[in-house]
């Protein structure tokens, strides 16, 4: 066997060598003492007498005998080494430095098909443009790596996505029909460049292994102008396509996006197909991420202009080195730590706003010395403003808890929003009677809005966090006795009716919920008649007060409590314990099949349509420069597909902490 980059300094018989390193000339076949299919540049010279075949380096000139019984270790050693070698194969390269077998030798084939389908799955995941593969730079690169590559084109990459999109979508129905519970949906909407108008019709759903699961379903078109009886129509015919008319049980939106028509148009029709338990009472969820954002945004305008003071004081620190110096020396001569540093913020991203003025605030008095002491600048806010930035801030804090809460947890429900929702309502209230009219009156404004959509939808929050072993339904009355005072004893007798009233549709056999165990009672096998009945023994007379005892047994039975009574009397588990509350109902669920059957079907409801990156960004959905460009059946392909091979996009984006960050990190030039 001949290492590939060596020449034969004679004419000797020799083997192909099939793992020879790219880039080198190895000899293909030999045949008697002719050698056969070898390189240009490998010269065969003779062999000297009396000397010991030998061969060398055609890079350097170094040479090493050439006998079967020395190998060809050294030669291989010295090309990984040699100084002169002008081309490496990268693979080689690779399983050198890193002593791994997984990268392929440069004899390996090439599989075109199986590149075709990692490049397409790169540009689903990725969201990369079709006209990726087009790219000179891309296509010089590939075929550098390899030179008889079949690349295709931008029309071939979109056919290859609509055709996984198509096997996929057979894969998500089978799984959807498969399911035997309930299934909650989002409906969200979504603008292009252009300002077309999409639908995002969203599925979620707790699995056969108590994960909760969320797949994006239809991603469709728009057309203007269209109808409340249109979009009604058109996720009753989405629905009807996947399979799951019968097994829907809420839909969340965002109110302004969806009224109150096409949901009662599209209740209506789910109804009539028997699809909807309770009737549709709690058929529609507003998204509470939006509720929360028009509050802040709200109570953000009323101290817009104070804000605009905020943002460019900022700017003006920010401007030059020297002002950033000359604001650090009136922050020392404030007494107030440097590190805590000044941000900026996003506009369309309200907790950024509340972050970069909750640092403002801190630094109050060091703005105020830098109005003294530099002329230049004069757009400090006034007293009286800084002190409604003040008490805004700490309004607005309520919210950011919230929704701060939202996008750390692992599941966006029932049992997360009801908690934190409830401490923001507490939190308002009491602010309401604050000695200070300003900061009174603006809780009032706040709590106002809060309220509505508090009383709306508490039942439903209620019985949500009522199945969570943490808080069960005493939590739920000391929350609206601590609410209302003793009108919370009305308002938690009203939920709990509510939780048994729904309770019961999973006590009764349905097509979705399987039926209970029967009771076994014993068969005939049991009874013997050598054996007597207790009351034989006793005279007539003493068995009239048995009777009284068998009455009692009667009562017994109507009196026996159900798995819900069962469940709430059992001791709650620690607040603060980190509990996994679909795995808790996992284990669970052999206790308790009727309220675990429950439990997987209202704790699969989303409060929200947002993601949690996007809990606090009013500027709703947008689509890229490139899916703007698509036709809407390619852009539901690409989303669908992505979403369910991946789950959330993965595309790159800027970080708002790089956006937001300490403008004293920055290295500005006077």
């Amino acid at each position: 066997m001949l290492v590939a980059g060596f020449e034969i300094i004679a004419d000797i018989r020799v083997e192909t060598d099939t793992s020879a390193v790219a880039g080198f000339s190895a000899i293909d076949a030999v045949e008697g003492n002719n050698v056969i299919g070898i390189e240009t540049e490998i010269s065969v010279e003779p062999k000297k007498r009396m000397e010991r075949q030998r061969c060398k380096c055609r890079n350097c000139g170094t040479s090493y005998l050439y006998d079967s019984k020395f190998g060809t270790g050294n030669m291989k050693r010295h090309l990984r080494t040699c100084l002169k070698r002008e081309s490496w194969d990268v693979g080689q390269l690779l399983l050198t430095q890193y002593n791994s077998s997984i990268l392929p030798f440069s004899g390996h084939l090439f599989d075109h098909e199986q590149f075709r389908q990692i490049f397409l799955e790169a540009v689903i995941r990725h969201g990369l443009a079709f006209q990726f593969v087009e790219w000179a730079g891309i296509r010089d690169l590939l075929l550098y790596l390899c030179p008889d590559l079949q690349l295709g084109t931008r029309a071939t990459v979109g056919e290859d996505c609509v055709a996984m999109y198509i096997r996929e979508k057979v894969k998500m129905q089978a799984k959807l029909q498969a399911m035997s519970n309930r299934i909650s949906l989002t409906y969200d909407l979504y603008s292009s460049l252009t300002t077309d108008s999409y639908g995002c019709l969203t599925a979620y759903f707790i699995d056969n292994d108590w994960n909760l699961q969320k797949n994006v379903l239809n991603f469709f078109y728009l057309p203007p102008p269209y109808c409340d009886t249109y979009l009604a129509e058109k996720i009753f015919g989405l629905l009807i396509d996947w399979g799951i008319e019968k097994k829907v049980s809420t839909i969340t939106s965002n109110s302004a996006l969806i009224n109150a028509d096409p949901v009662k148009d599209l209740r209506s029709k789910l109804n009539a197909s028997r699809g909807l338990f309770c009737g549709g009472e709690y058929f529609h969820i507003p998204c509470c991420a939006h509720i929360i954002n028009v509050i802040v945004q709200d109570g953000l305008k009323e101290i817009d202009e104070a804000l605009h003071k905020i943002r460019e004081s900022i700017k003006f620190v920010k401007g030059s080195k020297a002002r950033e110096q000359k604001f650090l020396e009136c922050v020392t001569q404030s007494s107030l730590d440097v590190k805590k540093g000044l941000r900026q913020d996003v506009s369309t991203v309200w907790s950024s706003t509340l972050i970069m003025l909750h640092h403002a605030l801190y630094y109050r008095q060091a703005f105020m010395q830098l109005e003294i002491s530099d002329s230049s600048y004069n757009g400090c806010p006034s007293k009286i403003e800084w002190d409604n930035l003040e008490k805004m801030s700490k309004l607005l804090s309520v919210f950011y808890d919230i929704a701060l809460v939202f996008c750390t947890s692992k599941y966006q429900t029932a049992n997360v929003f009801f908690p934190a929702i409830f401490s923001a309502y507490l939190r308002l209230k009491q602010e309401t009677g604050n000695d200070d009219e300003c900061l009174k009156t603006l809780a009032m404004q706040l709590l106002s809005k809060l309220e509505k959509y508090w009383s709306d939808f508490s039942i439903i929050l209620a019985i949500g966090v009522i199945l969570d072993p943490r808080y069960k339904f005493c939590f739920v009355d000391w929350c609206f006795k601590k609410l209302l005072g003793d009108d919370g004893v009305q308002e938690s007798t009203r939920v709990k009716d509510k939780l048994f009233s729904l309770f019961t549709m999973y006590t009764t056999p349905t097509k979705l919920i399987p039926s209970p165990k029967p009771i076994i009672m014993p068969d005939e096998s049991c009874y013997n008649d050598q054996f007597n009945a207790p009351d034989d023994s006793f005279s007539r007379e003493a068995d009239v007060f048995f009777k009284e005892f068998d009455s009692l047994a009667r009562e017994d039975v109507f009196q026996q409590k159900s798995q819900m009574e069962l469940y709430l009397d059992e001791p709650r588990i620690n607040r603060k314990s980190r509990l996994d509350v679909p795995t808790y109902w996992k284990v669970n669920q052999y206790r308790f099949p009727e309220v675990a059957a429950m439990a997987r079907d209202i704790l699969s409801i989303p409060f929200t349509t947002v993601n949690k990156a996007n809990s606090f960004d009013e500027s709703g959905g947008m689509l890229d420069q490139y899916n703007s460009a698509l036709k809407p059946d390619m852009i539901e392909a690409l989303i669908c597909t992505r979403d369910w091979l991946y789950g959330e996009n993965e595309a790159k984006q800027m970080m708002l902490e790089e956006l937001t960050k300490d403008i004293f990190l920055f290295d500005v030039d006077d």
